[in-house]
């Protein structure tokens, strides 16, 4: 079936990411390149790698869990020879990070501050007041691996490096602890000084990839951060943009209050359902982009997206317990449209609901999303969900979007693939996807709806008898009868 092209361009409609594509497992962080001889005259002690604490280093789209042999204690500094004096011990490092902890807890600034030199302790002093401005569960400093074993044959001047996780669970909002990536560089001019922290930055990232990291946060970006707390939402910006975040901020929390109705009336004993969520609201797309994956390439297209957040599960030893997602991040780009027309309220909305459907069932993902059909997460099912509880409040704009993004496509039947950017256009994709969760809601009611969409995140192998449960038809009977649906409908 085609449609005449449409305003803008087929495709302009696509308002929001493109579904988080599982990347596969990891090794830990690489060690930085050996520059000997550079600084200050320090000697580089590159001897050894580490890996110190068992640690989530999975990328965006699922988790491993990643025990190097004899890790999961902090030992020490090993690996010098008996000819060379350890300079930097494991003691002095555990009080590093345990420093940190406590003085973020306590509210110590100076405490926190101590042990930076520079401009990183310029830079710290703004992510601590930052970071104070969040509601903790939890939050601590963990290493993930130490690069140099911090001994020199002369016994002075050593630096090593620190690839450090700040683990930490908001209030609300994450169901488990996760976890963003630093890099530390840790220098000891001799055996009595202090040992001090020179550089801070972003972890270059498992198998260097800086999707994995999370980095950086609005508490790294913005030299001062604008949050607005509310009963379902914690919103986020740079101060300069906080106008503009209290007048989005009320319309994102009633978002959430609807979600999370909508969820409630439809689910029964879901576990692992968050209670609220963290949005960030930024208006310039480099800045947009770069949050929590700072080597991001800027999709052109996309308003929003909900960051999954790998849980960072060290303590939880019951299988049963053990969740590949501890929660997630939303980010939404305020210069586009959506914010910025005249009817922007429900243009916020709109994209309030889709970003948060997306958080509200992540927990529920096993890790289980990735480019083959058979066994992972459908495309369709993800996005058809976040687009199925977003027009749930005004079916008339869901109407509406899906003329808009069909007009010029030729409909071949077919469900939407795993790439929203093959074949149809994005915005058809979504608007295919969310007539498929329409047809099948219609179909077999509401409740069947949300049950299958929970079974198929937890099990995704198990499609052909979700589906038979949900609206009594196999796969291919199904998708048959959706696109009759479709074109009855357009």
């Amino acid at each position: 079936m085609s449609y005449s092209t449409p305003p803008g361009g087929p495709g302009n409609a696509g308002p929001y990411g493109a579904p988080v594509q599982q990347q596969g497992w990891y090794a830990p962080p690489p060690p930085p390149p050996d520059n000997s001889g550079e600084g200050k005259g320090l000697k580089r002690v590159v001897i050894g790698l580490l890996v110190l604490a068992v640690v989530a280093v999975f990328a965006v789209g699922g988790l491993a869990l990643y025990k190097a042999a004899g890790g999961g204690s902090l030992p020490g500094a090993q690996g010098g020879s008996d000819e060379e004096q350890q300079i930097l011990s494991s003691a002095e490092i555990s009080t590093l990070l345990n420093g940190r902890t406590n003085a973020l807890k306590s509210g110590d600034e100076d405490e926190f501050l101590k042990p930076f030199v520079g401009a990183a302790k310029d830079k710290q002093r703004e992510i601590f007041k930052n970071l104070r401005k969040i509601p903790f569960a939890e939050s601590k400093y963990m290493v993930l691996k130490q690069t140099g074993d911090g001994s020199d044959e002369w016994g002075s001047d050593v630096r090593l490096t620190l690839d450090v996780a700040f683990v930490h669970q908001i209030k609300g909002v994450d169901v488990r602890p996760v976890s963003e990536w630093y890099r530390w560089t840790v220098e000891k001019e001799s055996e009595s000084a202090e040992p001090r922290i020179s550089e801070v930055g972003g972890s270059p990232g498992a198998a260097a990839l800086a999707n994995a990291v999370f980095y950086p946060a609005p508490w790294d970006l913005y030299d001062d951060m604008y949050v607005k707390r509310q009963a379902h939402t914690i919103t986020i910006s740079a101060k300069k943009n906080a106008a503009d975040a209290d007048r989005f901020a009320p319309i994102v929390e009633e978002s959430a209050k609807k979600d999370l109705g909508l969820w409630g009336a439809n689910t029964s004993s879901v576990p692992n359902t968050p209670e609220g969520f963290l949005v960030v609201l930024e208006p310039d797309r480099k800045t947009y982009t770069k949050l929590y994956n700072n080597d991001a390439d800027d999709l052109g297209w996309d308003a929003g997206e909900s960051v999954p957040m790998p849980a960072f599960n060290v303590g939880n030893s019951s299988d049963d317990d053990r969740l590949e997602y501890g929660g997630a991040r939303i980010k939404m780009d305020t210069s586009t449209s959506r914010f910025t027309s005249s009817a922007w309220q429900a243009g916020v909305g709109d994209i309030s609901r889709h970003e948060i459907a997306h958080a509200l069932i992540q927990p529920q993902d096993p890790g289980a999303y990735g480019n083959d059909e058979k066994t992972s997460i459908r495309a369709w099912v993800v996005e058809g969900f976040a687009e199925y509880v977003s027009h749930r409040f005004d079916r008339a704009q869901g109407d509406e979007r899906v003329r808009g993004d069909l007009v010029g496509e030729e409909f071949d039947g077919q469900l939407p693939g795993q790439d929203f950017e093959a074949d149809n256009t994005v915005g058809a994709n979504y608007a295919l996807s969310y007539l498929a969760m329409r047809f099948l809601g219609e179909k077999g009611g509401e409740e069947a709806l949300f049950d299958f969409v929970v079974d198929h995140y937890r099990t995704p192998t198990n499609l052909d008898q979700q589906l038979q449960k949900a609206v009594g038809m196999n796969e291919s009977e199904f998708e048959t009868a959706w696109a009759q649906y479709v074109r009855s409908n357009i």
